[in-house]
């Protein structure tokens, strides 16, 4: 994972994530699509599941304090 992604990066990639494993892709798909690690979208994934409303600005930040 790189910690040095920008907040507005981390995002975006917490959009497309989450917007195509929403659409049933695994994460090896996702990873494939994207050309992200797996580790990763699994910390994006984690992240993503304790909110129940889309908001990517929350789970970038928890994502960005995990990185």
């Amino acid at each position: 994972m790189n910690s040095n992604l920008s907040m507005e990066q981390i995002r975006i990639d917490v959009k497309n994530v989450t917007d195509l494993n929403n659409t049933g892709r695994d994460i090896t798909q996702i990873s494939e699509t994207l050309g992200l690690s797996r580790d990763y979208i699994q910390t994006i994934l984690t992240c993503a599941q304790g909110f129940t409303e889309d908001d990517n600005m929350a789970v970038a930040v928890l994502v960005e304090a995990s990185l």
